[in-house]
């Protein structure tokens, strides 16, 4: 029997949204060059609820999540403010997750800030840094190490905040680390933690190694749940046939329960549609089970942000 994917629940775990005129989002002024995801000339444009949820037509949207777009303002509740706004307006999105430095010595006072918003559900910390310089988010290594980092993630646990989180797959032993430190945070690993294997032609780093490596340390911490977003360091067609092993092997380490959809919408557009991903992950979930491809699609997420 084949399944039909436009009834399958759908809350999306991680997408943007923007308004060029109200931030500055220097990485997509018109004069900026392109990513290393692609030429993202046609998503310098305004990308609303609207938008959005054209993206999804035919499909059983039923929730998403917003993960802070590095807007350049220059206080970041002013975003999680907008969202909110956004939220109660349109219905989009329904989980708010917010942009904190977590080592900024004002970082409680600014994720209280942030929690007057009603939906905020965590914060993101983009902390990506690896000896190579490709990847250089963070302004030095070790941040997940830092005493101070980690004040500011117990103020996530206070609150009942979790932690989104950018890496690399060398930084893995890092989050294994703060997650075994810190049991009672909950940690969203984004975009499968940037695997980059090195094909032919990717052009990148061939880190797969370390990346499995990486993923068996965090098997045994529950607290810690992987996003199946982001996936063009591995494809940026999103096929199958490479998609497949990275994807298999999260779901056969830590379980459908702790593996989320997220679309990467609008960035992931670039490349691929929101269609092709969910036709992808189902093609690639059916030596698994309905439920664990249900799970992946919005079960895991649903329960991970409470929407």
């Amino acid at each position: 029997m084949t399944l039909d994917l436009s009834q399958i629940a759908i809350v999306d775990a991680h997408h943007h949204l923007w308004e060029l005129g109200r931030f500055p989002y220097l990485w997509l002024a018109p004069n900026a060059p392109p990513a290393r995801f692609g030429d993202h000339t046609s998503i310098k444009r305004n990308y609303l609820p609207a938008d959005y949820r054209a993206d999804f037509a035919g499909f059983n949207l039923q929730g998403s999540v917003h993960v802070q777009a590095n807007c350049g303002a220059n206080d970041p509740v002013a975003e999680t403010k907008w969202l909110q706004s956004l939220s109660e307006n349109t219905g989009t999105p329904n989980a708010i997750i917010a942009e904190v430095d977590l080592c900024r010595s004002d970082a409680t006072q600014l994720i209280a800030r942030h929690a007057e918003s009603p939906l905020l559900r965590g914060v993101r910390a983009m902390v990506a840094w690896d000896g190579e310089g490709r990847w250089r988010f963070a302004d030095r290594p070790g941040i997940l190490l830092d005493p101070a980092f980690r004040r500011g993630a117990q103020t996530l646990i206070e609150r009942n905040l979790s932690l989104d989180l950018v890496t690399v797959p060398g930084q893995l032993t890092e989050i294994a680390d703060l997650a075994a430190a810190m049991p009672d945070l909950r940690i969203a690993l984004n975009h499968l933690g940037q695997p980059e294997p090195g094909q032919p032609d990717s052009g990148q780093a061939g880190n797969q190694d370390i990346w499995y490596r990486g993923i068996e340390e965090l098997k045994p911490l529950e607290n810690v749940t992987i996003k199946v977003s982001g996936l063009w360091t591995i494809d940026k067609s999103w096929r199958p046939d490479r998609l497949r092993p990275f994807i298999t092997h999260v779901l056969n380490t830590f379980g459908a329960h702790r593996v989320m959809y997220g679309s990467n919408l609008p960035v992931e557009k670039v490349n691929t549609s929101a269609a092709a991903q969910i036709r992808t992950l189902a093609e690639i979930c059916a030596d698994f089970t309905i439920d664990d491809l249900q799970k992946v699609l919005s079960g895991t997420a649903k329960e991970f942000y409470r929407i």
